[in-house]
């Protein structure tokens, strides 16, 4: 069995009030959830969107080895923060998938979610994937 490879390596660096990847594409100015400032975003948001650009790319992917045609296909990512009785947070990630025939929308979903390295990751925290 071989080991497996770096494809590819993505940096970031948050500071008090910004988070920049290193080669620039994302440069935000962040604040904490739940205050109000506009055009300032949160990681929560940033998480949602990241998630959810992920499972769509990835169904484009199984759509492609499946023959469908995901060409329409929205994927809609949300994230919750929820307090806990104790200190600290706990979070809950929900992804809506829009934009594929029914006969083949949950056979190209599950084998997105196979591909997404998101969703892998996130599937044990709590992540669900519906069908719109």
């Amino acid at each position: 069995m071989t080991s497996p490879q770096t494809v590819l390596e993505a940096v970031a660096t948050a500071t008090p009030g910004s988070v920049k990847t290193s080669d620039g594409v994302v440069s935000a100015t962040t604040q904490l959830a739940g205050e109000d400032k506009d055009g300032v975003t949160t990681p929560e948001h940033l998480m949602a969107a990241a998630i959810a650009a992920c499972l769509q790319q990835s169904i484009g992917i199984a759509a492609s080895s499946q023959d469908a045609d995901a060409s329409g296909v929205s994927v809609e990512g949300t994230v919750q923060l929820k307090t806990e009785e104790e200190a600290g947070y706990t979070s809950s990630f929900t992804l809506t998938v829009s934009g594929l025939d029914a006969d083949s929308a949950e056979r190209v979903v599950e084998q997105a979610k196979a591909i997404c390295p998101f969703t892998k990751a996130l599937t044990p925290a709590g992540l669900s994937v519906t069908l719109a």
